[in-house]
């Protein structure tokens, strides 16, 4: 029944793109497949419908995932892994567990105010916990073996470096 909604080779593909990169949004998906907006939303809502793909609001955007693919935990981590900053916070916690405000502004090169703003998304997806440590607060990944999977897994959509590099690392240890 899926390959009969997935017939059109143009939806197949936007398929197939959610797929191997969950968590894009539109334009993005747009701009990799080089398709118009209006065609690219026309298939995205097409699969909502039939429940092949589901939308998932990150504040600013709405980003694509296939529904029997996807996890909504890993939905999450996808989206916040998507946006630059909250990915820098991610892997410099992953590097640096229990790290201060004041060291994530540095390693991010962030205002205290920027990096704030999505230290509270990042514990508001319960990715992150607040932990006390004395007059200040640490910050640690909740569920780190599942961040560092969803990083394996879907490293080369990232398109980052310092995704490769914290990788790159990690498997130097054998930790892979």
């Amino acid at each position: 029944m899926k390959e009969d909604h997935l017939a059109l080779e143009t939806r197949k593909k936007i398929y197939e793109l959610i797929a191997s990169s969950p968590g894009l949004h539109k334009r993005e998906i747009s701009r990799k497949l080089n398709l118009s907006l209006s065609t690219v939303d026309y298939h995205l809502h097409y699969m909502e419908k039939k429940n092949l793909v589901v939308a998932k609001e990150d504040r600013r955007y709405r980003r694509y995932f296939v529904t029997e693919k996807t996890s909504p935990q890993d939905s999450r981590i996808i989206s916040l892994l998507r946006q630059e900053t909250p990915r820098k916070i991610l892997i410099f916690l992953l590097e640096n567990p229990n790290a201060i405000h004041r060291d994530i502004c540095e390693n991010t090169g962030k205002a205290p105010s920027t990096v704030s703003f999505h230290i509270k998304k990042l514990i508001e997806a319960d990715i992150l916990e607040e932990i006390s440590l004395g007059k200040e607060k640490g910050y640690n990944i909740k569920n780190k073996d599942r961040v560092i999977d969803v990083l394996i897994t879907y490293r080369s959509t990232f398109l980052d470096r310092a995704v490769d590099k914290f990788l790159d690392a990690w498997t130097s240890f054998g930790k892979i």
